[in-house]
């Protein structure tokens, strides 16, 4: 991607554009995030900047030898890494293996999340567990760093998701950092830096990325929907673009509030046949949107708590969500609220598993009953 495609962090593209201008690049960084941030996006404009044969003042020129090969990401002097999973048919497990499908999802959408990515690798069970980056990828960069680079500008090995690296692979990681080769540069794309090791996280030069602002997302949504569309899109998704593309693209997010009400009124009716036909409905949407439910189902249930305890103005809600809060929060409170969103939690982990949607939701329901029953022990003033 060229800088100026990507929208916000303005203070952080001038201070990446001028370490290059001014010579003064570090050879290990992590670029830091939440999901859906800027961090993959800028890392990769961030390399083909410092490869452009024709830098401009502000971007790449987007037109040499170069540029044109990190438009597919193939320029043979970036080496990318990322989680994988072992399959049977194969001695290693390295992400060169999976180069061509990584390529295509991250071209398709540079936002996307580690969910997303796992949805691509496969159906597998319990396949969340297994995906992640094995000591294989670390010999392979040992491999590929002995060779010299294929060009005369930098050579970038690029870990995307590098919490994702098991023991193995993060000592080897850490000898390489401990003494890279000239003009070899390592960029790591983090959501969790914390999960590192502590020997490795002390050798990186460490730039955060904000989460885009309305201002932000106007850009990159201009003539598809309004402000207001763009605010509820973004409190649904904690400002996650990847998922506000799916969302808008899809058209998946149009009807997310009137699924949420119409569950939680069947559920308090306690109206089983009904609920089963929305349980058949909602196992119809695909794992992205189910996911996208529970989590916008979350949030709401938080909204419900900062109605009955906290500031109003706290609230984030649109018009029409927020009449539904001021009567559904009645039955939202200290004694149900905890395991409400840990059932709802416990559900976005099940089907990160490939778990049975109907009998997932069904289940969820049936709990959603019983919880929705509990009664307040203290009523609020």
């Amino acid at each position: 991607m060229l800088f100026k495609e990507i929208p916000g962090n303005k203070i952080v593209k001038e201070r990446l554009i001028a370490t290059v201008n001014k010579n003064r690049v570090s050879h290990a960084q992590i670029f830091s995030g939440r999901s859906g941030s800027a961090k993959l996006a800028l890392a990769l404009a961030y390399a083909r900047y410092l490869n452009c044969d024709k830098k401009l003042k502000t971007d790449s020129c987007g037109k040499c030898s170069s540029c044109l090969k990190y438009n597919t990401l193939s320029h043979p002097d970036l080496h990318l890494v990322f989680p994988v999973l072992k399959t049977s048919g194969s001695k290693t497990a390295i992400s060169d293996n999976f180069i061509g499908l990584w390529r295509d999802f991250i071209l398709n959408n540079v936002y996307g999340s580690l969910n997303d990515w796992i949805d691509i690798l496969g159906k597998d069970n319990k396949i969340a567990e297994r995906v992640e980056i094995y000591k294989d990828d670390a010999i392979s960069i040992y491999k590929k760093l002995s060779l010299k680079n294929f060009e005369e500008g930098y050579r970038v090995i690029l870990i995307w998701m590098p919490e994702q690296m098991n023991t193995a692979a993060s000592n080897k990681v850490l000898k390489i950092l401990e003494e890279p080769p000239k003009k070899t540069m390592f960029l790591l794309v983090s959501e969790n830096p914390n999960r590192l090791l502590p020997t490795i996280n002390s050798r990186l030069q460490k730039t955060d990325i904000n989460d885009f602002s309305i201002q932000d997302l106007m850009f990159v949504f201009k003539d598809k929907i309004n402000k207001e569309e763009i605010q509820r899109i973004r409190d649904i998704t904690n400002a996650d673009l990847g998922k506000m593309i799916q969302l808008i693209e899809g058209r998946e997010g149009a009807d997310i509030f009137n699924n949420f009400s119409s569950w939680m009124r069947l559920v308090y009716k306690v109206d089983i046949l009904n609920i089963t036909k929305w349980v058949d409905a909602i196992s119809s949407m695909g794992r992205k949107y189910q996911k996208m439910f529970l989590s916008y189902s979350i949030n709401m249930i938080r909204e419900c708590l900062i109605f009955n305890f906290a500031n109003k103005s706290l609230l984030k809600t649109q018009k029409t969500e927020r009449v539904f809060i001021s009567k559904f929060s009645l039955f939202i409170h200290e004694d149900n609220s905890v395991m409400i969103v840990e059932e709802l939690e416990k559900s976005i982990k099940e089907i990160n598993r490939n778990a049975n949607a109907k009998i997932l939701f069904f289940e969820l329901s049936l709990q959603m009953v019983r919880l929705l029953k509990v009664k307040r022990k203290f009523a609020i003033n």
